[in-house]
């Protein structure tokens, strides 16, 4: 289902989508970010309640300082000083930050009102999305064409599929910035979180990789055992935001994390091609009023943020992300939605 919801100054038109399946799981969307604006699913008692954070009506979105539901890029999380090589070229990012650049400038592909193709088959329901990101936009090379496929499953699958090609080398990586909150109560701190990874990178004072790989055994940042989020998240300085590293073939599908929340019985699993996963607990929310009028706290969701390695652009150690013309981007995740037997 497709509604119009404003038109900019630009003529641009912002609409929502809806995507319903068979078994009680809604999701809302905005060509604006192809953000995500609603999840609703069933608790444990098939009582249905939204599990993400966001707002009532459109406006905030324009804005959206937190990112809420939007795609990132075109390079998701920091690059170091702002800046990165190809080729012996230096290319500059617009940032309101010193030490970095942050989800893909200032006016990334969160605030892109996005070309929207809506599909519904037997099976699922879907949009898919196409933008063009111009040669030089927020300081980046090449003419980018990137395309997010949003789908819905009767198996209770939500499947976002990321592509991009370019005409010029340019640095690549895409995600989805939701933040999810399985009870709807005021944290998440009592909410249990799974994370396949042995190893997480290791962060300078400003959340920018150091190269280093550090183990989780035995320290605040080991999710190998479901845990509440509570439990050790004083053992950090403000909350979870780090990188998790999967040990699992390049682009291959594989189970990465799992939450679950006591209280609803619900259950998200993540699925990903992605080799990393930054795992966020919402540490600056505080202030933020959103749905229903509810002040959001510090803490009050999480996000499970599929990435490629922070910072590629400026560490040769790490998988890189640079796209050439002659290759292809091309990722999934999977969050599948379920309670707890």
């Amino acid at each position: 289902m497709e509604k119009e919801l404003l038109t900019l100054s630009d003529g641009a038109v912002i609409n929502e989508y809806t995507l319903q399946n068979n078994r009680g799981v809604t999701i809302k969307l905005l060509n604006r970010g192809g953000i995500i604006t609603s999840i609703v699913t069933p608790d444990k008692d098939g009582i249905p309640g939204d599990i993400v954070l966001g707002y009532d009506t459109i406006e905030p979105y324009l804005e959206n300082p937190a990112y809420f539901g939007a795609i990132i890029g075109r390079v998701t999380n920091r690059i170091s000083g702002a800046t990165f090589k190809i080729d012996g070229t230096e290319y500059k990012i617009p940032s309101p930050f010193e030490k970095y650049a942050l989800h893909g400038g200032i006016t990334g592909f969160d605030k892109k009102v996005w070309d929207a193709k809506p599909y519904k088959t037997s099976d699922e329901q879907g949009v898919e999305l196409t933008c063009l990101s111009v040669d030089g936009e927020e300081g980046f090379p090449g003419n980018l064409e990137a395309r997010v496929i949003y789908r819905l499953t009767n198996e209770n699958e939500f499947i976002t599929e990321y592509f991009a090609t370019t005409d010029k080398p340019t640095h690549v990586n895409l995600t989805n910035h939701a933040y999810f909150n399985l009870s709807g109560k005021e944290h998440v701190l009592d909410q249990r979180v799974l994370i396949l990874a042995d190893k997480m990178l290791a962060t300078d004072e400003n959340i920018l990789p150091t190269g280093e790989y550090l183990p989780v055994a035995n320290t605040a940042f080991d999710f190998r055992k479901m845990q509440a989020i509570g439990d050790r998240i004083n053992e950090t300085e403000v909350g979870y935001d780090h990188c998790y590293v999967f040990d699992k073939p390049a682009n291959e599908m594989a189970p990465v994390a799992k939450t679950y929340d006591p209280n609803s019985g619900r259950v998200m699993e993540v699925y990903t091609t992605y080799p990393t996963l930054q795992f966020y607990t919402g540490n600056y929310l505080k202030g933020i009023t959103g749905k229903k009028q509810q002040s959001y706290q510090n803490h009050g969701a999480f996000c499970m943020e599929t990435q490629l390695y922070p910072d590629a652009a400026n560490r040769p150690e790490f998988p890189s992300t640079l796209l050439t013309p002659e290759n292809f981007y091309s990722h999934s995740t999977i969050l599948r939605f379920g309670v707890a037997e």
